[in-house]
């Protein structure tokens, strides 16, 4: 009797694992993904700047901007500014400037989830790329000007309140490509005088290989 109830059991305990196989959904094969943060060996064997050490800089200098944004008296006044990207000084020789740019991007996209940010700064894209849109999207240059855009088709920005956000990036190698120190930082430009007027802590990281 014992054993009737036993194989039974097996039985329904089996067909519900069936079951419940066939309700659940296929899982593909593992991507290989990690977390931003994380260091895989491919990066511990490359010379260019860790994408860790990326993603830790332009969060802080994010964090660092809004801090001392406050503290800044070209931003405190009663016009609102306006921030463009300007040029990136990229001295390392072996690592893109694209993957400067895009974490530049990311120091943006952090500043302006604040709306005390938004405030005070108004991001705009380059001019270049602005033109070529309206000029795509809009018509063409003649029908900008019909319209009574100007010229170029777009506002002319006041140079008094208007900043650049370069970027400066270097590395010291050491040992034939084993040993690199990348220092990285960004500053703030003014468009009139090209004086500075906010610069982040200089990020510095050594990378052994």
């Amino acid at each position: 009797m014992n054993q009737g109830i036993h194989r039974i059991l097996g039985l329904t305990i089996a067909s519900v694992g069936l079951l419940a196989a066939g309700c659940s959904p296929p899982k593909g094969e593992s991507t290989g993904r990690v977390e931003s943060t994380d260091t895989t060996k491919a990066e511990r064997r490359s010379s260019q700047v860790s994408i860790t050490a990326l993603t830790e800089q332009s969060d802080q200098v994010a964090e660092q901007l809004a801090a001392d944004l406050n503290s800044v008296p070209e931003f405190n006044g009663s016009y609102r500014s306006t921030v463009v990207f300007g040029d990136i000084v990229n001295k390392t020789q072996i690592v893109p400037t694209s993957d400067f740019e895009a974490f530049r991007t990311k120091i943006r996209n952090r500043l302006m989830q604040s709306q005390s940010l938004r405030n005070k700064m108004a991001f705009v894209e380059n001019r270049a790329r602005v033109e070529e849109l309206r000029r795509r999207e809009g018509g063409g240059t003649q029908d900008l000007l019909q319209q009574g855009a100007g010229r170029t088709g777009v506002k002319p920005l006041n140079e008094e309140y208007t900043y650049f956000l370069n970027g400066e990036m270097y590395r010291v190698d050491r040992g034939s490509g084993q040993v690199n120190l990348y220092s990285m930082s960004y500053n703030l430009t003014k468009m009139s005088t090209g004086e500075i007027i906010w610069t982040s802590p200089s990020y510095e990281v050594k990378q052994v290989h």
